[in-house]
């Protein structure tokens, strides 16, 4: 930023930029590879768990679709590790 609270078109373009260079794994902020899958970012992050619910922007994603669902810059990835107990 610059002085007095002023915001530069390079701090804009900057944000700008790391949004469309990451996306938001379990609400964290993940860096963005093109062409990532979502079994991509299962393996990078051991999630190997048998019983498992993946969300894209809040759509369901069934599991056969896994394997070629590519993940978009900036998009809302949810991997929910369902498990019982007692």
């Amino acid at each position: 930023m610059g002085c007095g609270g002023e915001v530069s078109t390079l701090d804009i373009t900057r944000d700008k930029s790391m949004q469309e260079s990451t996306i938001q794994l379990n609400h964290r902020p993940y860096p963005f590879r093109e062409g990532a899958t979502v079994r991509t970012l299962m393996t990078e992050n051991n999630f190997d768990f048998s019983h498992i619910i993946v969300k894209i922007n809040g759509a369901v994603l069934e599991e056969d679709l896994w394997n070629e669902a590519k993940i978009a810059a900036g998009d809302n990835v949810e991997m929910i590790h369902i498990f019982g107990g007692g």
